[in-house]
């Protein structure tokens, strides 16, 4: 938002520009059109056009610094900042023609919300500033020049060496709306089915929500309703699963390592001509697991669960066309209890503006 050039270049030994470019709080989406940028843009257009030479030679180096000062960990908020620097960058690389050779880049904790472009130039390096009719495509014509004409008689050597200041001349533009893409962010939800509870043919969905970074819960459901009369086998379970997560390593949105507890309630009946046990428990326990991606959006999610599981066991015999109780037992299990390697849908969220 500021453009500073020191004094006359008779008296400096180098021009020291600044460009800042404002984020929203939390996001790294570059929005050009807003909070100023738009005409901030435009200005460092401008200068950059004026020295590309000398840029592209290495001899000015441009020197940019990225900040993120969300309610995150530090690591978060340095990749924040390192996501808004590489916006702004790629601004320059794909519209001025520039490589990130030019650029020397540092990412910061705190202190803001923005991004900086800053170089200095030599002064023996100086040119003037472009005539306005040059620049009229960036950003919009400065006053009429008597307008503007300074009181003192050193007005223009000054203005040879710094961009006109009038509101007219930083005033936000609505022209390079072809700059500006829409992409789709994953949302916070993702939907999931266990492709290992196939081989015992389980059907299972999951859905899983990320209220908040680094933390999610999930809901699985499993279900096999199987059965035959001659000879009778009964094959069914129904499963209700919720789980409680914490990203342990957090690369980005549904990459990364996570532990989390879970619990969980169920029925079956499991039977063949000879005997059949029906019943109910419940289990609770912990597990930990990895999720990376393998598409635009579709990532695979492996884990395992260990805990302890309560069932309350009826054993029956088929006889005649009905079944005759036997007994209840109880059963105890400590160990594993859940082992997953899921395809992962990460749901689509809605659709933002996006500088590339």
């Amino acid at each position: 938002m500021l453009l500073i050039l020191a004094s006359p270049v008779s008296a400096q030994e180098e021009s020291d520009s600044v460009f800042t470019f404002r984020f929203f709080p939390g996001k790294n989406e570059f929005y050009a059109p807003g909070l100023n940028n738009g005409a901030e843009l435009a200005r460092l257009f401008e200068c950059v056009d004026r020295y590309k030479n000398l840029i592209k030679d290495h001899k000015i180096m441009l020197y940019v610094n990225g900040y993120s000062n969300a309610k995150v960990s530090d690591a978060k908020n340095l990749r924040i900042a390192r996501t808004r620097s590489l916006r702004v960058k790629s601004e320059l690389i794909t519209l001025r023609g520039l490589t990130e050779n030019c650029f020397i880049t540092r990412n910061h904790v705190g202190e803001g919300d923005f991004v900086t472009v800053r170089f200095f130039v030599p002064k023996d390096s100086i040119v003037p500033a472009a005539p306005a009719e040059a620049v009229d495509e960036v950003f919009p014509p400065a006053k009429e020049p008597e307008e503007v004409k300074q009181e003192d008689s050193d007005a223009d050597s000054h203005s040879e060496v710094s961009v006109p200041e009038q509101p007219e001349a930083v005033t936000p533009m609505a022209e390079p709306v072809e700059n500006i893409t829409y992409i789709r962010k994953d949302s916070r939800f993702a939907l999931k089915t266990n492709l290992l509870d196939y081989a015992i043919l389980m059907p299972n969905i999951e859905l899983e929500w990320m209220f908040v970074d680094r933390w999610s819960v999930a809901l699985e459901a499993q279900g096999a309703w199987y059965s035959k009369s001659s000879p009778r086998k009964v094959y069914r379970v129904a499963t209700l699963i919720p789980e409680f997560r914490y990203w342990v390593i957090d690369r980005a949105r549904w990459h990364g390592m996570y532990v989390g507890v879970f619990g969980g309630v169920g029925m079956y009946d499991l039977s063949n001509s000879t005997k059949g046990h029906e019943g109910e428990g419940g289990m609770a326990g912990l597990s930990v697991g990895y999720m990376w991606p393998i598409g635009k959006h579709f990532s695979l999610d492996a884990g395992i669960g260990v805990g302890y599981m309560r069932l309350r066991d009826k054993v029956y015999t088929p006889a005649d066309g009905h079944f005759l109780y036997q007994y209840t037992k109880n059963i105890d299990y400590v160990g594993p209890l859940r082992l997953k390697l899921s395809l992962v849908w990460r749901i689509q969220g809605k659709k933002i503006k996006s500088v590339k």
